[in-house]
Order: structure tokens, then C-alpha cells, then sequence
């Protein structure tokens, strides 16, 4: 499959992807820090504070860095040779970022919200919260790392090239 953009579209793409990408990482970095800082201090407003802007970190830069680079990752998958699902490495980064995205939410989120809610006391989910997100950052190496390496091979689920047809001389 050849590719169906211009080399300078696809850097621009890729150059999106890895901006968004390394937002993301960043956010989630921050994110490590704030819920250390909460589950080991004494400190009531810290805490609070901490959990708050983990809430607002997550707002405004982890989900909508999280979906963007997604988005950015499915468009460059589709619009390179890569593809969406011929190579493994490209599948692995998918199932990650997806896996990351739906546990952020439905795990993390939740925790967050919770420890809110608990006002001055210390959260109950505290360690959970600070595992969460660095589960989710550990996950970000390893994408980068196929990035690279681009591992594993082909996929049973590639697109095969049309075969040519050839006219006999008559």
C-alpha cells in the first residue's frame, strides 16, 4: 500500500502525533507527582489541592492529549504504508493507548473523584491512585520503543497487494 499523502503531510502528522503524544506523557508525569505528594503528606490542604489538580490536569491536558494522540496515531496508520493493522507494533501501540485511555477513566478518574470527595480525611484509594498513573507511564516507553524498533513482524491481517494482470501477446 503506498502512501496516500505527501511527505510533507506525513511529517506534519508525525510531528502532531509526537507533540500530543509527549504532552500526554507529561501530563501523566505531573500527575505521578501530585498523587505521590497527596498520599504521603500530612498536610489537608496539600492534599486537596493535589487531587484537585490532578482533576484539572486531567481535564485539560490527559484526555484531550490521550484522544489526540489516538486520533493522530489512527490517521498516520491509515494514510502510511504502516497501517492500522498490518504490523504488530503499530496493533500494540493501539491496544495500549486504548487500554490506557479506559483505564485512566474508569479506574484513575474514578479514585480521583473519590479522594475529593473524602474532604479532609486521607484517601482510601491513595495507593491506587498513585499506581494508577504510573502504570499508565510505563506504558508510554514501550510505545515509543516500537515506534522505533517497529518489532514483531507483519500481522496475519494485512492487506496484500492486487496482483497484475498481464495480457498474453495475441
Amino acid at each position: 500500500m503506498a502512501s496516500s499523502v505527501g511527505k510533507r503531510t506525513r511529517h506534519l502528522l508525525v510531528f502532531a502525533h509526537v507533540v500530543v503524544s509527549l504532552g500526554w506523557m507529561g501530563a501523566g508525569a505531573a500527575n505521578v507527582v501530585l498523587t505521590s505528594t497527596a498520599a504521603v503528606t500530612d498536610d489537608v490542604e496539600l492534599r486537596r489541592a493535589c487531587y484537585l489538580l490532578v482533576s484539572t490536569i486531567d481535564r485539560w491536558l490527559v484526555i484531550p492529549g490521550a484522544f489526540l494522540a489516538l486520533a493522530t496515531g489512527v490517521v498516520l496508520s491509515l494514510v502510511t504504508p504502516w497501517g492500522l493493522v498490518t504490523y504488530w507494533w503499530v496493533l500494540v501501540k493501539l491496544g495500549l493507548t486504548v487500554a490506557v485511555i479506559l483505564y485512566s477513566t474508569f479506574c484513575v478518574g474514578v479514585w480521583v473523584e473519590e479522594s475529593i470527595a473524602v474532604g479532609t480525611s486521607p484517601s482510601p484509594v491513595a495507593g491506587p491512585l498513585v499506581v494508577g498513573p504510573l502504570v499508565s507511564m510505563a506504558a508510554f516507553p514501550l510505545m515509543t520503543w516500537a515506534s522505533v524498533a517497529k518489532p514483531w513482524g507483519r500481522t496475519p491481517w494485512r492487506r496484500r497487494p492486487a496482483r497484475r494482470r498481464t495480457l498474453a501477446a495475441a
